[in-house]
């Protein structure tokens, strides 16, 4: 016999089957491959009663000493189900019905799994811990990798128990999902010089040399928009090995500041580190991005020493590292912000914070911790980088005020 577990709607077809059929409750047991006990206590527990019908026998009922019970009912399995008698009979009866059995048996789960499994204090902890680390825009992941001793349940658990209000906060408390505008139709075909900018660089050449060389630092590069009426964006670096996500503004969204980064960048960081860390950058087909020999090169020497790709049109999954890690910009400034008053250390501020946030896909740790096995620390100071306490870590729309 296999251990307890549910029974299934079609093993309480079977059972019925079986009982119509005047099957034993062992034979039905065996054929259903369940012990004979489950059988009966399935039977008893979901039979149901159907009074005797008066109709056409008032005699009957007007006789005391007339009896309605059926000697049936005195052995197993103490139904009526495969009596030929049943259609007709005007005593007492039992029957067991699989539907009914089946629909009785989920209001049962669902009544059993309501409410909450914790203690008054428990909810109170967890309101005064939490509360103001959800104010500041932490996420649900990172709540759980650091306080592990009140968040002991599971996190659908913990949605379920938002959702019905069981703490202070509530669903709109928690950083919202980045809702993205309907994808614009352009009939634009590539000049001559971007499609020979491509050739060697596309997409299914990335897959190819990194395929070849696994181990290269792959570096996610994209640009973040505020208003479309204003040039002012973000130019935003990730590292796939650890999540990691610098941010830089730029005054407007052309090659020139682009390069201008990289020029920054060349410049702080030493010329071995550089080539180490930049061996490999994937981007989108943003125009910003085409002038190639202002990233691909060290603009000191003119030494080759990053390989740059582009991902197909269209496709910005090909590089959804970096695009779900734009979610976190968009809890402190959501879409439709305006990045005119943001500056750079503004900009410090929101990828310091974002590199702190723990994540489990790094077991638990944070991007900051994740880079220095990348690099050394002296490299992240040199770039404004800092590690944020857990509790500190701030990912909401107050952070800059």
């Amino acid at each position: 016999m296999t251990n307890y577990c549910h029974l299934s709607y079609e093993d309480r077809k079977n059972i019925e089957d079986g009982l119509n059929d005047n099957k034993s409750i062992n034979q039905i047991a065996s054929e259903i491959n369940r012990n004979h006990s489950t059988i009966l206590r399935e039977i008893d527990r979901n039979k149901v009663y159907y009074k005797p019908d008066n109709y056409g026998h008032g005699k009957k009922f007007e006789n005391p000493n007339y009896n309605f019970h059926c000697d049936r009912l005195d052995k197993s399995p103490y139904v009526c189900n495969g009596c030929k008698s049943r259609s007709g009979c005007r005593k007492e009866r039992y029957t067991y019905y699989a539907r009914q059995a089946n629909d009785s048996y989920k209001e049962v789960k669902s009544e059993a799994r309501k409410g909450i499994n914790l203690t008054p204090e428990e909810v109170h902890n967890i309101n005064t811990i939490l509360t103001p680390l959800i104010k500041k825009g932490q996420t649900i992941n990172h709540l759980y990798l650091n306080h592990p001793d009140i968040l002991d349940f599971s996190k659908p658990s913990f949605y379920n128990y938002v959702n019905n209000g069981v703490f202070e906060f509530g669903p709109l408390d928690f950083p919202r999902i980045v809702k993205f505008k309907k994808r614009k139709n352009s009939n634009k075909r590539r000049s001559r010089k971007e499609r020979e900018i491509l050739i060697g660089r596309k997409y299914d050449d990335f897959i190819e040399y990194t395929s070849s060389n696994p181990d290269l630092n792959i570096v996610e590069m994209d640009t973040v928009v505020g208003l479309q009426d204003e040039p002012d964006c973000f130019l935003t670096l990730l590292w796939r090995k650890s999540k990691f996500m610098l941010i830089f503004k730029l005054d407007n969204q052309t090659t020139d500041e682009v390069s201008r980064i990289f020029n920054i960048l060349q410049e702080l960081i030493p010329y071995d580190e550089y080539k180490k860390l930049f061996q490999v950058i994937l981007t989108d087909n943003g125009h910003e991005f085409f002038d190639v020999n202002n990233i691909e090169f060290m603009h000191s020497t003119g030494e080759y020493v990053t390989h740059l790709f582009f991902c197909d049109p269209h496709m910005s999954c090909q590089k959804g590292m970096i695009e779900k890690n734009h979610e976190f910009i968009r809890y402190i400034l959501p879409k439709g912000s305006s990045f005119k008053n943001i500056n750079q250390d503004d900009c410090n501020i929101i990828m310091n914070n974002i590199n702190s946030l723990c994540r489990d896909s790094l077991n638990g740790n944070c991007p900051y911790k994740a880079m220095l096995f990348l690099c050394d620390e002296e490299i992240l100071r040199i770039l404004n980088c800092y590690y944020i306490e857990p509790n500190e870590v701030s990912l909401n729309n107050d952070l800059l005020k």
